[in-house]
């Protein structure tokens, strides 16, 4: 049960109808690769805060098959490296598709995993489902931040 409660809120935080904001996806919505792209002074830019959460979605998905990554190949906040409406599409089909993969790798777990130990840390695989739970939203509602900042700046190609 406590598992399909953390795989819907994963659901929900991505495109679903959390009450607390809109979906990551309602959020992206509109957004072009310029505006994703600026960076206001003392912040990530919406593009890296998507390559974030979409490279931590993949690595958590990837320990939880018991696959030793640490990080995410393209780093922590990967910069874009083309501002293109192209590479911005395809960003976001990546942020969509680790969720999938977070929540493939979720549903081979057994509720009884749930309380066990997860890897070599003091807390349990609950804690740490929680724990990416709170992550994204956390990074959801600082893309929804960064967009309303950003409609004031216009784009990073303006």
């Amino acid at each position: 049960m406590e598992k399909q409660q953390i795989i819907d809120e994963l659901r929900m935080i991505l495109d679903g109808e959390p009450w607390h904001a809109a979906s990551l996806k309602e959020t992206l919505s509109g957004i072009d690769a310029g505006r994703a792209a600026l960076k206001l002074p003392g912040t990530h830019s919406i593009w890296e805060l998507a390559g974030h959460i979409s490279g931590w979605n993949n690595v958590w998905a990837e320990r939880l098959k018991g696959n030793p990554v640490s990080e995410p190949p393209d780093g922590n906040f990967p910069e874009e490296k083309q501002v293109a409406d192209a590479a911005w599409q395809a960003l976001q089909t990546q942020l969509s598709d680790s969720f999938g993969n977070l929540i493939r790798a979720i549903e081979e777990l057994s509720d009884g995993d749930l309380a066990e130990k997860f890897e070599d840390n003091d807390y349990s695989l609950s804690f740490f489902l929680h724990g990416t739970v709170r992550h994204n939203v956390h990074h959801a509602a600082q893309i929804a931040m960064l967009k309303s900042a950003t409609a004031k700046h216009g784009t990073a190609a303006a």
